[in-house]
């Protein structure tokens, strides 16, 4: 999957690590540590957004360059997951020029980007994502 940068097949340590954190945000026998998480995710997530976009606005001098994929309202989200669709851009090809300083992804995460044309996901697709900002989604988390 993706270009051959990630297995397709599950990774067994991986998945008993992740059980293990979840283990340890419910250790309080209460839903805090799993809240307070979140709200933390969710904050790095709105940062993020927000030194992407100025970013962006402050190199190009355009302001409707990037936009966020998924619900208006930031609490509908995904709170550890930033998909951000940049228009005028190929997101594997941005990929290959970063993908060895910053851990994204391109697309969705059911979707590989390999082959000669430029197509996205039916994920993007069904949330009415406009194809010129879908072919340049990255997804961060």
């Amino acid at each position: 999957q993706e270009g051959g940068r990630r297995g397709g097949s599950e990774n067994v340590p991986y998945i008993a690590g992740i059980g293990r954190a979840a283990d340890m945000l419910f250790e309080h026998g209460d839903r805090s540590g799993l809240e307070a998480n979140a709200m933390h995710m969710q904050k790095m997530r709105s940062r993020l957004l927000e030194r992407i976009t100025t970013g962006l606005e402050e190199s190009t001098g355009k302001t409707d360059i990037s936009r966020v994929n998924g619900p208006l309202n930031a609490d509908q989200r995904l709170p550890n997951t930033l998909s951000i669709g940049l228009k005028g851009v190929q997101s594997g090809r941005l990929l290959a020029d970063i993908g060895e300083v910053v851990a994204c992804s391109a697309g969705s995460a059911c979707h590989s980007s390999s082959g000669p044309t430029m197509s996205y996901s039916a994920i993007l697709k069904a949330m009415n994502v406009p194809p010129e900002v879908a072919v340049g989604t990255l997804r961060l988390s």
